[in-house]
């Protein structure tokens, strides 16, 4: 009786050092850089082309160069094996400039290319590279899908990340 209580006492606290260890490597392993870092999920995963997804951020840094990066999370279910996204970004002057991305969420044989999770697939894609904010202030981003079809079904959320861009070859 008392060795199956020891090995109960040592099952708990192998567990309990496990949970801790993991939960200490998340909270320590934040990426570098990043300004912004924000995911907006879409109601009952039905992206509307009328409903633009609105990000507010404020850039202070004028001098370093940043990469501004898109993620987006479908579901299995998803139709195509792209998406064509249109980002407005309106700076501090009330200047806005429109970029189109495509994002190939899947190969010519129907095999996703973004990271699974289950049935949810998260792909990233560089909107902008290795550029300088001009002007500090705050900033909007809106974007919508360009797709043909009125209603994008089975997107779950699209998010936006900017960091401060590193050269690989430090």
């Amino acid at each position: 009786m008392e060795i199956i209580r020891l090995k109960k006492r040592i099952n708990f606290l192998s567990l309990f050092c496990f949970l801790i260890a993991i939960s200490t490597s998340f909270v320590s392993c934040s990426e570098r850089g990043v300004i912004k870092n924000e995911s907006k999920a879409i109601s009952n995963e039905t992206w509307s082309e009328k409903e633009p997804i609105l990000f507010e951020f404020d850039i202070k840094d004028t001098v370093n160069y940043f990469d501004v990066l898109i993620t987006l999370r479908n579901n299995e279910n998803y139709e195509w094996s792209n998406v064509y996204l249109f980002s407005d970004l309106s700076f501090p002057n009330g200047k806005t400039r429109r970029d189109t991305l495509e994002i190939t969420l899947a190969d010519k044989y129907g095999n996703w290319l973004g990271n699974n999770s289950g049935t949810l697939i998260t792909t990233e894609a560089r909107l902008i590279n290795h550029r300088k904010f001009p002007l500090s202030g705050a900033y909007k981003m809106l974007i919508t899908h360009g797709m043909r079809v009125k209603e994008l079904k089975n997107v779950s959320s699209i998010g936006l990340k900017i960091k401060q861009w590193e050269a690989k070859n430090k």
